[in-house]
């Protein structure tokens, strides 16, 4: 008498086990470390490029609007000539600070709009070029109204922790 196992109808292979466990992995390091990235609400004034800058995914929940305000004329005014005119966006939700370093960075690369200031008094942060500030560098102004200016080879995301008052791992 020979016993035979009944046909289950869902067969797993040690091939297809091992395949669901790599994609699993996978799956889920890609997850965790777009959930682990630390973030931040901030309101940021930038032109097309740096707003490339931000990847898609962070770009859904954002609010993006056309600049129109005499502060953005006066960028679109100092654009180089033979280019055409940018378009200035007002943007502004919750960001990871990954993003925000990088869309600060690029206007950063802008030398014709100034430099940066990352105004804290404001919930959330206020970001944008100012012509009168030094190109190539950022100006902080805190909470309670005192200053910092550092080069742009020195705007960190740790740098940026700070400002933002979000705590140091």
């Amino acid at each position: 008498m020979t016993v035979t196992r009944p046909r289950s109808a869902l067969q797993i292979t040690r091939r297809g086990a091992l395949s669901a466990a790599w994609g699993t992995c996978i799956a889920a390091s890609g997850l965790h470390s777009v959930m682990a990235q630390e973030a931040a609400e901030v309101r940021m004034q930038l032109d097309q490029q740096a707003l490339n800058a931000v990847p898609g995914d962070e770009r859904v929940g954002l609010e993006v609007t056309e600049d129109t305000s005499p502060a953005a004329q006066d960028l679109k005014e100092r654009s180089l000539p033979g280019k055409t005119l940018p378009i200035i966006y007002l943007i502004s939700g919750v960001l990871s600070l990954h993003s925000i370093r990088g869309a600060v960075q690029e206007m950063l690369r802008r030398h014709e709009y100034g430099g940066v200031v990352i105004d804290t008094r404001t919930r959330p942060a206020n970001i944008r070029n100012e012509l009168t500030a030094q190109a190539d560098s950022v100006l902080v102004i805190r909470a309670d109204g005192s200053t910092e200016s550092v080069r742009s080879m020195l705007f960190t995301e740790d740098f940026l922790k700070g400002v933002l008052n979000l705590p140091l791992k």
